[in-house]
């Protein structure tokens, strides 16, 4: 019993890293733009500076939340 617990532990540790990666390397390829979230966001002032602010910094940031990775189209 215990040789199954640590074998399970084992291909935990093992295996997480390989899912990060995977997810890492989707999320790359499917990277939003700064227009797109401008699109999401509305007709509002505030969607325009957060464009502008994203279209400088790669960032979009809704009052505590910023979300880096944009690009700047």
């Amino acid at each position: 019993m215990a040789r199954f617990l640590v074998a399970t532990a084992l291909i935990g540790m093992l295996a997480a890293p390989l899912l990060v990666l995977s997810y890492g390397e989707a999320a790359a390829q499917q990277r939003s733009t700064c227009s797109q979230a401008l699109a999401h966001c509305g007709k509002q002032r505030v969607c325009q500076r957060r464009f502008e602010n994203c279209m400088e910094t790669g960032c979009w940031t809704v009052v505590m939340v910023k979300r880096c990775g944009y690009e700047k189209r």
